[in-house]
């Protein structure tokens, strides 16, 4: 007989625990404008992925191919590590170094085009250990007599690049890998692009759009191909159209997206049972991290108490305090929110954490593909009024957002100069949460948020759907 998964608890379970207000005690970018330049943040790599780990392609190609031709565009071009990964599946080494322009990735919309990856020398190692699924790959080394390139005339030139391989190897005593490294080299000894400028042109012709229209996700990609005569791309601000993709789920992202759901909520939870009187800020934070690694997992960031952190400058008893984690794994986030409370928690703390339930059992009621955010969020709205319309004043609300790549991975509304929250559609395989926070100074903060998947006829839980405030 097959085990029941923890993880894929029937929504009607999880709320017939919490009738009646019960508690259970814990035991010890790119902006819309032309000129604007994405938001990348900050890179840095997570633990080497185990055994088990699926390092198929993540893009969702259906939904590349259906978004390019609604956007009436021939391909995408990233410059966003972002949008690299997630066409690219490969953070580069020169991105980990913050590279001003480390790496490019190209995707056609013609399927009978490859997609292309343009990393440095320097990143052929990595990708000769075949640990994930890559596409085409052109890398680049350094040019050759660059000093004649001072002159602008010059500029649409290919300059040449150095050949060879720069690395003495000693044939006699070479590992199984290293032969992999040696191979990697020598198939591209003297293909190398000089530039990754020159590379992504490159890149650019073998995927047939050397007269195309691209959506970029970084402008600066126009201005790059326009100083190197490329005058026959046409380049459109694309970040919204890698966004549009991203928002649906590929089978193998939500593979990522339930790893990294469960490490986070699991290390949350790790590091609330370890919480005691006085601690401060930074104590938690560094639980935090702890309980994340343990797990294969980057802590990003954890809310504790309020968003600010604790009104105290501590842990002290009987205030109700939330919790906002965020960690990834392969890159992807997990994000958990609960209440929680350091001894017996009062009466109001419970008729608070009762109307975040009542509002997020009806967002969870009617929850399907079709229906839009602002649906969603007035039918919890309404649901928190006729319980008590005086503690639904204090709460924020339903706030549902997709999580993925970025923690808030879905596009915003076209058209505009800056970026302005768009009313999206709930789709079959979109990944999110519905954040219901209740932040009032004075008081204290109350939380609650799980990932789900949309799914046909509703949802899924990405992870443990479990108790709504966590008494300690």
């Amino acid at each position: 007989m097959t085990k029941p998964d923890p993880y894929h608890i029937e929504r009607r379970d999880f709320f017939a625990g919490l009738a009646g207000g019960a508690t259970f005690a814990l035991g010890a970018a790119m902006l819309g404008a032309e000129t604007a330049q994405a938001n990348w943040g900050l890179i840095a790599p997570g633990p080497v992925p185990g055994e088990d780990f699926d390092g198929r392609s993540l893009v969702n190609k259906p939904r590349a191919y259906e978004v390019m031709e609604q956007e009436g565009v021939d391909g995408i071009v990233a410059l966003n590590p972002v949008n690299i990964f997630y066409l690219g599946n490969y953070f580069s080494y020169e991105v980990q170094k913050l590279r001003a322009i480390p790496s490019f990735a190209v995707m056609p919309r013609d399927p009978g085009k490859p997609s292309f990856l343009v990393v440095a020398s320097t990143d052929l190692w990595f990708i000769a250990n075949a640990e994930r699924e890559y596409p085409e790959i052109i890398p680049y080394g350094a040019p050759v007599s660059w000093e004649k390139y001072r002159d602008p005339e010059t500029w649409n030139q290919p300059p040449e690049s150095r050949g060879g391989i720069r690395r003495p190897i000693r044939e006699e005593s070479l590992t199984d890998i290293e032969r992999g490294w040696v191979e990697m080299e020598r198939r591209f000894e003297n293909r190398k692009a000089a530039t990754p400028e020159w590379a992504l042109v490159r890149a650019l012709e073998e995927a047939g759009l050397a007269k195309g229209r691209v959506a970029v996700d970084d402008m600066s990609i126009a201005h790059i191909l326009s100083s190197l005569g490329q005058d026959g791309i046409t380049c459109v601000p694309g970040d919204n159209t890698f966004r549009k993709i991203r928002m649906i789920k590929s089978d193998v992202e939500l593979g990522h997206m339930r790893a990294a759901a469960r490490a986070n909520q699991d290390a949350c939870m790790a590091m609330l049972r370890q919480i005691e009187a006085g601690m401060t800020k930074a104590d938690t934070d560094q639980l935090f991290l702890e309980e994340a690694a343990k797990r294969g997992a980057k802590a990003i960031w954890i809310a504790m108490g309020t968003i600010g952190g604790f009104a105290d400058g501590e842990v002290v008893p009987g205030r109700p305090m939330m919790v906002d984690a965020v960690c990834q794994i392969n890159y992807y986030h997990g994000d958990f929110g609960r209440t929680w409370c350091l001894g017996e928690p009062r009466k109001d703390v419970l008729d608070r954490v009762g109307i975040i339930r009542k509002g997020y059992e009806a967002a969870l009621d009617v929850i399907r593909p079709g229906m839009k955010y602002s649906e969603l969020r007035a039918h919890a709205g309404e649901a928190m009024n006729k319980a008590n319309a005086t503690l639904a004043k204090a709460t924020f609300g339903a706030s549902p957002h997709s999580v993925g790549l970025q923690h808030t991975d879905q596009p915003y509304r076209d058209g505009l100069p800056f970026m302005v929250a768009d009313d999206l559609t709930f789709r079959e395989n979109m990944t999110l949460t519905i954040d219901m926070p209740s932040l009032e100074i004075g008081w204290g903060g109350a939380h609650l948020e799980d990932l789900i998947v949309v799914t046909k006829d509703g949802f899924e839980p990405l992870a443990t759907m479990d108790d709504p405030l966590v008494v300690i």
